[in-house]
């Protein structure tokens, strides 16, 4: 049974705590100077050459959806459809950085223990997730309105407009981050260390995105045994699509954070 003020303080406390580790400067260091060479140095660049016939040839390319490129980078504001591009392709290495030690050195230390004549289970499992997505939910937060900030500057859309599409870019990018919390989470449950929870979860999905995309040929749905198979529909943005995204991600999220949970429980801590 869950008791609501314990599981807030516990989270509250995580979250503090987490702000001052190096566990999370070795996520917020990297994550904020590259999205500030990105907006400082390149994206200017960048959105010339994607409104370009080249570079739209090219995105067609990749995408395999001629629509699609004229519809992110000339009916939309370039620089948050290159934000959203960006921040998806790269949000599985974030995430392996911001959530890799959400349990593993504390269960190696027993720290678990002293928490246990305290809160239950359940408290512990929850609040530090809960925690980490509050921390990535602010890091998204700062950055999506920075990329909204670079638009309005460079004139690429109406204020209202670029407003929209940048609350929309800022929900599909940290509902996208949820299900990797909790992959990590899973993963981070029966690992025995901080570096052995970050490699563990590196070889696991880059294992299962090989898989994915080698039997996608011969099984309609193996290219979604992760949640990087639902990029086609997370860069179309419109309001189906939004709300299907949101669905699919929410079930892969549930999915690995009870298979955590299920690994949790059982571990002696």
């Amino acid at each position: 049974m869950l008791n609501l003020y314990r599981l807030k303080e516990l989270t509250l406390f995580n979250f503090c705590y987490s702000l001052n580790s190096l566990k999370s400067l070795a996520f917020l260091i990297p994550y904020f100077l590259f999205w500030y060479l990105i907006f400082d140095n390149v994206i200017v660049l960048a959105v010339e050459w994607l409104q370009s016939t080249q570079g739209l040839i090219f995105v067609s390319w990749i995408s395999q959806d001629q629509e699609l490129a004229l519809r992110l980078f000339v009916d939309r504001s370039a620089s948050l459809s290159i934000y959203l591009l960006v921040s998806v392709t790269l949000t599985p290495l974030f995430i392996l950085l911001a959530a890799n030690n959400q349990y593993s050195s504390d269960i190696t230390r027993g720290a678990f223990r002293f928490l246990l004549m305290r809160a239950t289970r359940a408290e512990i499992y929850l609040s530090r997730f809960i925690a980490v997505s509050l921390l990535v939910l602010i890091c998204i937060s700062i950055t999506s309105v920075w990329a909204s900030v670079q638009a309005l500057i460079h004139k690429e859309d109406t204020l209202e407009a670029i407003t929209l599409f940048g609350l929309q870019t800022f929900v599909l990018v940290f509902v996208y981050s949820l299900p990797f919390i909790a992959f990590m989470s899973m993963v981070s449950a029966f690992a025995r260390s901080a570096f052995g929870s970050l490699f563990l979860g590196m070889m696991i999905y880059i294992v299962l995105v090989l898989v994915s995309f080698w039997f996608k040929s011969d099984i309609d749905y193996a290219i979604y045994l992760v949640p990087s198979g639902l990029k086609s529909i997370l860069f179309d943005v419109n309001t189906e699509n939004i709300l299907v995204a949101i669905s699919a991600l929410l079930a892969y999220t549930l999915f690995y954070f009870l298979c955590g949970w299920h690994i949790f429980k059982r571990r002696d801590v």
